[in-house]
């Protein structure tokens, strides 16, 4: 976050990221009240996103009804892809605090190295086969990651230049990749849909003081607090990862830095397993017999995605590049396209209301994705500079 505020400048990337960050909320709501609505219109389980997709869009215009199932697999590519993005970047995080701790401690080894060794105890944490009990594990995630922000909180207020040295903005061509980064940090409908349909009580997910509301307005807040400071400490030589800005020769900035990798290593399962609930609940399971052969085509699945992952990682080992043309490319679409097309083909057969203020609605959360993904992914993978 503080490397989006430099390239998008303090006061830019303060108004993007808050209001980004609460459009995104309002697109969440629209999606979970459209699937609840269908829900109770056909008297089904709430369903997963790919296949709200099939559902809203056979109930949208005649004409389009036919793309119904292409969405649907289209939509489970697109969540699975993403989670699959970003156990990619947690690896490279990983493996770049790795490295350097261990050219203080050990020798100077490539960064690559540390990914390929992070392969056996990566494909241990994804042999944990049910959501409920990937919850400790979150749990101490978000317990060290917590201690190292508040260690890192401190860094970052010590010898603070002045505040006028910041610039309020910057120059246009850099809001692409600010834009990605923004939707990697804050949107994860996957997730959230995931977690949805296993509560006990999902009727305390929604509402004005909501779950969902309480939580994402700790995150967007935090989101922007920590990216002004961390630009504000560091200005114009911030780096991808604020961590790399800290005195790594001090023993508690190498604390801190162990506890992020601890605390994202802990993550790493969570986010896989929308994909392999995606791959196997959605189009293995059913087609595989059971019993023990079930169970180890399974153990093969999970193992091959680390492996995926592991080789992604090594393969493109930018950082902030990585984490920015996931963020463009996939929730551009899973979080403002689909959820605009997913509404508009619900609303269809109701109306869209008084000035079919709805169907503005959807149009702009259309536009909006098509506008921001489209420049982003551009701009990550440096079409927009060719000549």
């Amino acid at each position: 976050m503080p490397r989006a505020f430099l390239d998008a400048g303090w006061l830019t990337g303060l108004i993007m990221t808050i209001v980004l960050g609460f459009f995104m909320v309002y697109t969440m709501h629209v999606v979970l009240n459209d699937i609840n609505s269908m829900q109770k219109r056909f008297g089904v389980p709430l369903l997963s996103y790919g296949k709200s997709m099939e559902v809203a869009v056979s109930m949208g215009p005649r004409r389009f009804q036919f793309l119904a199932k292409p969405m649907h697999y289209y939509v489970d590519i697109l969540v699975s892809l993403y989670h699959f993005g970003v156990d990619s970047i947690y690896v490279v995080f990983i493996a770049k605090i790795l490295k350097d701790l261990g050219d203080i401690y050990f020798w100077p080894l490539d960064e690559r190295l540390y990914m390929a060794l992070l392969l056996p105890p990566l494909i241990l944490t994804f042999f944990i086969r049910q959501l409920k009990l990937l919850k400790p594990f979150s749990l101490i995630s978000n317990l060290m990651i917590t201690i190292a922000f508040l260690i890192t909180l401190s860094y970052l207020l010590q010898d603070l230049p002045e505040f006028s040295e910041l610039r309020p903005f910057q120059p246009l061509k850099s809001l692409p990749l600010v834009f990605g980064t923004l939707l990697f940090s804050i949107e994860s409908i996957g997730v959230i849909l995931t977690i949805l349909r296993r509560m006990q009580t999902p009727a305390d997910f929604l509402g004005t003081c909501g779950v969902l509301n309480r939580g994402m307005a700790v995150v967007i807040l935090f989101y922007a607090g920590f990216g002004v400071l961390g630009y504000w400490r560091y200005g114009q030589h911030t780096a991808s990862s604020v961590l790399h800005n800290l005195p790594m020769d001090e023993i508690l900035t190498q604390l801190v830095a162990g506890f992020f990798a601890l605390g994202v290593f802990f993550s790493y399962a969570l986010s896989g397993y929308v994909t392999v609930d995606i791959i196997w609940h959605g189009y293995m399971e059913q087609k595989m017999e059971a019993g023990h052969s079930s169970k180890m085509v399974k153990c093969l699945v999970q193992i091959a995605l680390v492996i995926a992952s592991v080789l992604v990682a090594i393969l493109f080992p930018d950082f902030w590049l990585l984490l920015s043309i996931v963020g463009s490319f996939c929730m551009a679409q899973l979080g403002l396209i689909f959820p605009g097309i997913l509404d508009l083909c619900v609303q269809y057969e109701e109306g869209y209301g008084p000035g079919r203020i709805l169907l503005w609605r959807s149009m702009i959360f259309i536009a909006g994705g098509l506008a921001g993904g489209v420049a982003g992914t551009l701009h990550c993978s440096g079409f927009d500079e060719q000549p």
